[in-house]
């Protein structure tokens, strides 16, 4: 009799712990579509638009940086953004990518952006109708993204959007920091571009124009 129960007791703590394995909490978090969540997040950027933003308008599309360091981004902010800039521009936009410090760009109440002289020599070089950026924050179990999109004529914050991605496997290798600068790698070629130094990396280019 007792070696039944022992069994018994046995059997009962295996089948608990299997259940204790088997969990979803236990489970490892899964990635998903990077490229089909940044192709929403313009998509829904562009749905929300405050005012209309005619084709083939120029757009900046800045890489999102980490909310707890905004001299840093890594490559989740970089692909994020990418992917996004890729998705105006099959939306009929001309497009130029590159890091801008978000200290260039300082919201005051009401959501009016004060914009740095060296951000308005950036702004009237390439005549951007608007600028893509924002942020994003690495959690336990997701990162945590917000998008805005910013007028630069009036400053003004025309479109926004928050999402989430799960931290899967992939995910977590892609939010590894990387140093910014500054004024940014590919933002200080730009902002000194009209004093001789080297052009940014953009997608702006006359095929590009054409392929529609």
């Amino acid at each position: 009799m007792l070696k039944k129960a022992t069994i018994s007791v046995s059997a009962l703590f295996i089948a608990a712990l299997s259940g204790c394995i088997t969990h979803p909490y236990y489970q490892q978090t899964k990635d998903v579509d990077l490229v089909e969540v940044s192709y929403d997040a313009a998509c829904e950027l562009q749905s929300g638009l405050k005012r209309i933003i005619p084709e083939n308008s120029l757009i900046i599309v800045s890489t999102l940086l980490n909310v707890d360091d905004l001299k840093k981004t890594s490559s989740f902010g970089r692909i994020i953004s990418d992917q996004i800039a890729s998705a105006f521009h099959n939306s009929g936009y001309r497009i130029i990518g590159m890091e801008i410090p978000i200290d260039m760009f300082v919201m005051q109440e009401g959501g009016v952006l004060h914009i740095s002289d060296e951000a308005k020599k950036l702004l009237k070089k390439y005549g951007a109708s608007a600028i893509v950026g924002g942020v994003y924050a690495p959690g336990k179990r997701n990162t945590y993204v917000s998008l805005r999109m910013i007028d630069t004529d009036s400053k003004n914050i025309i479109s926004s959007t928050d999402l989430s991605v799960p931290m899967g496997p992939d995910t977590k290798v892609l939010l590894e920091s990387k140093d910014v600068g500054s004024a940014g790698s590919r933002s200080e070629s730009a902002t000194a571009a009209g004093e001789g130094a080297a052009e940014p990396a953009k997608t702006e280019t006359p095929e590009l124009k054409d392929s529609k």
